[in-house]
């Protein structure tokens, strides 16, 4: 019999309802990966239970506005269902889903992939940019299980895919096929952005390789797509620390003020749509880019599941097969 092949996909995870908000943010700013505190778990916990106390009521407010609860973890179990079908003729394949902040985490799943036996498991983010703070915390989080459960399938980990080429292809054909929709649909007269999550300067400054990695990704998307307006900027900015700049709520004033009528906006680090990408830009700088007089606004999707992304993703688990 065929052994099987535990696939994981990584993803952030959301809140399941309104009363979730607070011990959702909670368990992010908990964790030591990203909020390094003097005196470890005491400082760290402290911290995040004044932080999340203060920030529900607002992240609330956003949830309230796309349904009450983030639709991540459906999007994701809707990638994790197409994945499977692609790799159906590949082997034998199981998908899971793993997230770092709401379940299904690393403690339940870890548990479950010992209880059923897998010898080998791939572990594959929906990042497709790695930094210590998405790829790295839930790797981390997943091997802390492991060891806890005393569990040591041989595990691979897909560590980026930024440049995997269907992952690209994906994106030009999402552009595409959204900027169509404009009154005037002539590349020249589209203001393209494309908004990655933003991170600290301190992060990168200590050698994360996530801005590298998006201006790479945003490179070969535009080389490919041949576009005379893009700009590459970041959102998603929280506390007083300097981020990666340019910040994209600058970028749309800057653009509205210039004249600019139509603005398309493409979440490039983003695969799955969630909190940041329907309601921060969907909504959010949606009002701001009309404030700022652009006449037309469109976000493109997530890819979701987007056939050239499981493509993609299929492609990424068999060369990891292959190659580890």
């Amino acid at each position: 019999m065929e052994q099987r092949v535990g696939v994981v996909l990584f993803n952030l995870g959301g809140p399941d309802s309104l009363a979730s908000v607070r011990p959702f943010l909670f368990n992010l700013f908990s964790d030591p990966d990203i909020f390094k505190f003097p005196l470890g778990a005491l400082t760290q916990k402290l911290f995040a239970a004044y932080i999340s106390w203060k920030r529900a009521p607002e992240a609330a407010k956003g949830y309230a506005a796309i349904g009450g609860r983030s639709p991540l973890l459906e999007n994701t179990r809707k990638q994790a269902q197409a994945l499977k079908q692609a790799l159906a003729d590949s082997g034998a394949f199981d998908v899971h889903i793993c997230m770092r902040y709401w379940p299904p985490a690393a403690p339940e799943v870890v548990a479950e992939l010992k209880a059923r036996g897998y010898t080998r498991v791939v572990l594959l983010p929906l990042y497709p940019q790695y930094s210590i703070t998405t790829t790295g915390s839930s790797y981390n989080a997943f091997m802390r299980e492991c060891r806890r459960w005393n569990y040591e399938p041989r595990v691979t980990l897909i560590r980026q895919w930024y440049d995997q080429p269907d992952y690209l292809a994906a994106i030009v054909e999402a552009v595409r096929a959204e900027a169509a929709k404009f009154p005037d649909p002539d590349p020249d007269r589209i203001e393209l952005l494309f908004s990655a999550h933003g991170l600290p300067q301190k992060i990168v400054a200590g050698g994360d390789p996530y801005e590298l990695q998006i201006r790479a990704t945003y490179r070969a998307v535009c080389e490919r797509l041949g576009w005379p307006h893009t700009t590459l900027c970041y959102q998603s900015r929280v506390g007083p620390l300097k981020w990666l700049e340019p910040y994209t709520e600058a970028v749309i004033r800057e653009k509205g003020r210039a004249g600019v009528k139509q603005m398309l906006v493409y979440p490039i680090a983003f695969v799955s749509d969630h909190i940041e990408t329907l309601h921060e830009l969907g909504q959010t700088y949606a009002e701001l880019a009309r404030a700022e007089g652009v006449a037309h606004y469109r976000v493109t999707p997530a890819l979701n599941d987007h056939p050239r992304l499981i493509e993609g993703l299929k492609r990424l688990v068999l060369d990891s097969l292959h190659t580890s």
